[in-house]
Order: structure tokens, then sequence, then C-alpha cells
């Protein structure tokens, strides 16, 4: 059966306005029309139902301009809060009065919160001038050593950290420190991962007593804040040290310059098998992947690497060059064991 005559029946509904259909109805047509409607939705999918909700009465009449004013009105009222409130933090702590508003009522603040302030202000006044008689000021030093000694009490506070840090980790980081620097056969791994209260000076200081250590092979510094002055301090590290096989530098600052530095130090470092750095803040781009693999042809020793190119072609050409390195390996690792073997008997004959 043909259908061509139904649908050139239906064309003359097309131009039909619905409002106006809708319009020129009665209310028992309207609601014989919702019955029906009602009987259709059964066939209609659930998440495409809806119930009339026009039928709610209205509460009262909307004013926009007087919406708009209560709302602008609210909004000076959090500025006002928000500027006495950053005021009473300042250097006029104890003489601001800071209103706490409960609904449309303004009510003063507790009389003890200037005792409070004037209590803290004298506390700040003591370690003030007990910072002063730590570090005397002679000949007139400038402010820029006072703002030096204070960063020397913060690097002070991270070396004397413990386990008793958020992240869990338990170095004590200034016995560890002296340990790199004495080198102590006993530490043969440096774990700084999740210290998120480590300085960057501190950080440098390990970067810089790696150096000549010769018994660490482990170095992981993950999620520590560290920024591209670290990399660099840890690029300088592997060009001098021969002894570290494992670097962990995931979840940090670095950016493509700080990447590169690392990735320049393994044309000079034959000890490093495992370098990760994937995970920073600043994303490195195709330029920079691309310059990655091509320092990464300069290494023959390296067999993991942890980072996950963006690009197709730097991806699979790391991919090949770490399995070049890994086949190497192995026919190192072949090659002196036939040689070990073949020595055994030349032993065995001379006995």
């Amino acid at each position: 059966m043909s259908t061509f005559g139904y649908r050139r029946e239906l064309k003359k509904y097309e131009e039909v306005d619905e409002d106006e259909l809708l319009a020129t109805l009665s209310s028992e047509e309207l609601q014989e029309l919702e019955r029906e409607l009602a009987d259709l939705d059964d066939n209609v999918p659930i998440g495409l139902r809806q119930k009339d909700q026009t039928a709610k009465t209205p509460t009262g009449s909307f004013d926009r301009d007087a919406l708009l004013k209560y709302w602008e009105d609210e909004n000076k009222k959090l500025v006002e809060d928000e500027r006495m409130e950053s005021n009473a933090t300042g250097t006029q702590r104890g003489t601001v009065r800071i209103s706490k508003r409960i609904g449309s009522f303004a009510l003063p603040a507790d009389k003890n919160d200037a005792k409070k302030d004037q209590a803290e202000k004298k506390d700040e006044c003591k370690k003030e001038a007990l910072i002063r008689s730590k570090c005397p000021q002679k000949n007139g030093l400038s402010k820029v050593s006072r703002s030096e000694s204070r960063k020397t009490e913060t690097t002070d506070q991270n070396l004397n950290a413990t386990s008793d840090r958020a992240s869990g980790n338990p170095i004590v980081i200034d016995e560890t420190l002296e340990q790199i620097l004495c080198d102590d056969p006993a530490i043969s791994e440096v774990n700084l991962n999740n210290i998120e209260d480590i300085s960057q000076e501190t950080l440098l200081r390990f970067a810089e007593a790696l150096c000549a250590n010769t018994h660490v092979h482990v170095f992981s510094l993950a999620n520590t804040h560290a920024d591209d002055r670290v990399a660099f301090a840890v690029s300088k590290m592997l060009r001098e040290n021969r002894f570290i096989r494992n670097l962990n530098i995931e979840s940090n600052f670095v950016s493509g310059q700080g990447i590169l530095a690392l990735l320049a130090a393994l044309q000079h470092n034959s000890s490093l098998v495992e370098l990760r750095f994937h995970n920073q803040r600043h994303i490195c781009g195709g330029k920079v992947e691309m310059e990655m693999v091509q320092l990464l042809r300069e290494n023959t020793t390296l067999l993991k690497l942890g980072y996950q190119f963006d690009l197709p072609g730097p991806r699979m050409t790391a991919t090949s060059i770490l399995t070049r390195n890994q086949d190497q390996q192995r026919q190192r690792r072949l090659q002196q064991k036939k040689e070990q073997t073949s020595v055994i008997p030349r032993l065995s004959v001379g006995l």
C-alpha cells in the first residue's frame, strides 16, 4: 500500500498555528485533550514524561526591580563585612569594631575580642624581640637581612620536621642529609615524596649533597613542589654522580626547560636506568617532546621512562629507543655470562 497520498494529506497540517488552535478550545475540550494526552504518556518513556506543574496558584506579584535591588543591597552588605574583617586582621586589629549581622540586625562583637587582639599583638612583639636578640642588627643592616634570617628559620624548621607531618613520610630530613654528606653506607634510598612543607632550599641541599655520594641508588622527590631550580640542581648532580639508578621527580612544578636539562644530563651519565617526571603542572608541548626524543637517542643505559607523550611520533620513537637499550643490556649480560663460563674451565685446567 502506498503512503504517498497519506503524506500529502498531512501537509495541510504543517502550517497550523497550535497556539491559535488551543485558544479556540473550551475548558471541557481542554480537559478532554489532557485525558487523551495522559493516555498517550503511557507509551512514552519514563524519562521523557513530565507532570503539569502550572496548576499552582501564584503566591504574589513578581517585581523584577525589587528583586534586583534586594540582591544589590545584600551584595553591598557582604562586601562591607569582608572589608571590616580584613581591617580586623591588619595593624589596627585591636581598635576596629566588628559587627556580626543576624538577619537585618547588627549586633556588636564580644568585648573580649579587643582583649584577645591586644594579647596576640603582645605575643607578636615578643616574637619579634626574640628574633632580634638572636640576630642582632649591627652597622644599620637593611630589611633584606631580616627577611633572610626569617627564611633561614623556616628552613631550619623544615630540616627538623619528623614523622608527625601530615604526609606520613617518616624520614627525618636533617639526619638523612647528614648521612648523605658523610657518605653513610647504611642509606641507599632517599625518599622525600609528598613532603609539602619542605622548602626549595632544602631540596637544593639534597641535590648538592648527592653529587659526591657513592651509596644512594634511589632518589625520590615526587609531590614536593619542586621547580626548575631543583631540576637544574638534580641535572648537575646526575652529571657528577655515578651511582644513582632510579630518579623520581613526578607531580611537581618543573617546566619543559627543566625536563630537557634532566635529559641532557643523561649524555654524561651511564648509571641511571629509570627516570620518572610525569604529571607536571606545566605542559611540555610538542616542541619539547621532539627535543626529548633527540636527547634520548644519545643515551644507551636508560631502560624505563616515566612520562606519557602526547604526540604519537615521539611516543613511538621513545619506545623504540628504550627497547634498543633493553636489548643492548641483555646482550651485555649474555656476554658477561659467557666470559665467566669461559674462565671457569681455564681455572680447572690449571688446577
